[in-house]
């Protein structure tokens, strides 16, 4: 039997979740305050065509004062949940916040440049394969 350890895991990712999040949906967002405006606007288009509700209050869509709050990183009483979340990087087309969530549970997305690699050493490994072959047929001739 093995004893259980609090410092085997690595939980720790965990704590600075929400700030890392915030910081993404930031960088997302962008600092021009216009551009928030429309933010807001796609934010709650991405709600409606979805059909989720942002907020657990009666509000059908989010205010600009809410994006504000969820994207404030000293603010700790207004924290936007998965689906806020997820429908902010839809509507940005920016999935770093996401990333930050995978990468706190250990696990990670690939990037487009990421793929192109992949395939390219798959198609490395299938050439030095098929060369393999060539040469034992070659061999066998």
């Amino acid at each position: 039997m093995r004893q259980a350890s609090l410092l085997d895991d690595d939980h720790g990712k965990l704590a600075g979740l929400v700030p890392a999040m915030r910081a993404a949906l930031n960088r997302a967002a962008g600092e021009d305050e216009a551009g928030r405006k429309l933010l807001v606007d796609r934010v709650n288009a991405v709600a409606r065509e979805a059909g989720i509700r942002l907020t657990a209050g009666n509000a059908k869509v989010i205010s600009k004062d809410t994006l504000d709050k969820w994207l404030n990183p000293n603010d700790r009483d207004h924290t936007p949940g998965v689906l806020a979340v997820a429908a902010i990087c839809a509507a940005t087309r920016d999935v770093g916040a996401l990333r930050v969530l995978l990468q706190a549970l250990g696990l990670d997305v690939m990037t487009a440049e990421d793929r192109k690699h992949r395939d390219y050493g798959k198609a490395c490994l299938a050439e030095r394969e098929a060369r393999k072959r060539k040469k034992m047929l070659e061999d066998a001739i």
